[in-house]
């Protein structure tokens, strides 16, 4: 409804400013013909008949003449005017309609799956204590529920605190860095990850000696455990995730390579965008806010790092950051 009424508008306008230009010229032709008649007759009366050869030749007639083009020139310039500015509105109006419907259309994917990542585990979580409170179980049936009620409390907890992160990144976030070993935060990533996917094939291959990098620690594991969970997320069943690091022109290099289904070459850059995801929200399979490569982006940015994503051989993506 509203881009219709938008074209209206401009529709109207075009045909206004026509209007006017087309009688404004019309206006001025008229003025320079009534004025060109007036001289015709003076010099006729003065000069008992009309030589229009040496009419053309006065002052007067010529005054007329630039005087005819100047208003002309203003019609034009006008016209050209408007017609530069309606572009440069039209651009603004769609630029600004475009961001909106996009925002729109990001708000209404964050709360489906907002709400659909608080649910899963919140249903399951009360499923399991309701069980463990109407039931006599095995000691193995406790245990598996328990186990399964962890898993499900630390995805709220890694989703509290991508939310949490991603607000502090939108206040100017600045890290507090420290000296980190990039191992031992590699190690301390696995661990609630695995155990939330117990089929991922992570393989981690350091640089031997790597020295402590200068970073915030928490950001720092942010990094590694939205990228690897990405990669699991979108890789199959048992597919291999690689993570490795180095250093490379005196910075600390990150790779993440899987196998999956790969990133389009036009979402490439759209995927760091916030409450972004590939795909349907409503047909997707896989989890997520459309967080996690935002706030990966936003922490690498605030280290003073770069972040590229490339494809994989023969298929999948890699992630690599330098910071």
């Amino acid at each position: 409804m509203t881009t219709r009424l938008s074209h209206f508008i401009i529709g109207y306008m075009v045909l206004a400013f026509s209007w006017w230009a087309y009688h404004l010229w019309q206006q001025n032709e008229r003025l320079f013909r009534a004025e060109k008649q007036l001289i015709e007759t003076r010099y006729e009366r003065n000069n008992q008949g009309v030589n229009l050869t040496q009419m053309e030749e006065t002052t007067e007639y010529r005054r007329i003449v630039r005087d005819r083009q100047k208003r002309r020139r203003m019609v034009v310039s006008e016209g050209l005017f408007f017609v530069g500015c309606l572009a440069v509105g039209v651009y603004l109006i769609n630029r600004s309609a475009s961001r909106e419907v996009k925002l729109a259309r990001q708000r209404r994917n964050f709360l489906l799956s907002i709400t659909h990542e608080l649910k899963s585990p919140i249903s399951a979580l009360r499923l399991a204590l309701e069980t463990i409170v109407k039931r006599d179980l095995q000691r193995e049936q406790l245990n598996s529920l328990a186990s399964n009620g962890l898993k499900d409390a630390s995805r709220l907890q890694q989703l509290v605190e991508d939310l949490l992160l991603a607000a502090r990144l939108e206040d100017n976030w600045q890290p507090l860095p420290e000296p980190v070993e990039v191992a031992a935060i590699a190690a301390d990533c696995l661990g609630p990850l695995r155990m939330r996917f117990p089929q991922a094939n992570i393989r981690i291959e350091i640089q031997d000696h790597l020295p402590p990098v200068q970073a915030d620690k928490a950001g720092l594991t942010a990094i590694l455990q939205n990228l690897l969970e990405n990669a699991v997320k979108y890789s199959p069943e048992g597919g291999e995730i690689l993570l490795t690091a180095d250093r490379a022109n005196g910075k600390l290099r990150l790779r993440v390579a899987d196998h999956g289904q790969g990133i389009p070459d036009a979402e490439k850059q759209s995927v760091f965008d916030k409450f972004y995801r590939l795909g349907n929200e409503e047909t997707r399979r896989t989890t997520g806010t459309g967080l996690g490569l935002y706030i990966v982006q936003q922490v690498v940015k605030a280290h003073g790092g770069s972040i590229r994503v490339t494809d994989n051989q023969p298929k999948g993506t890699v992630f690599t950051i330098e910071i």
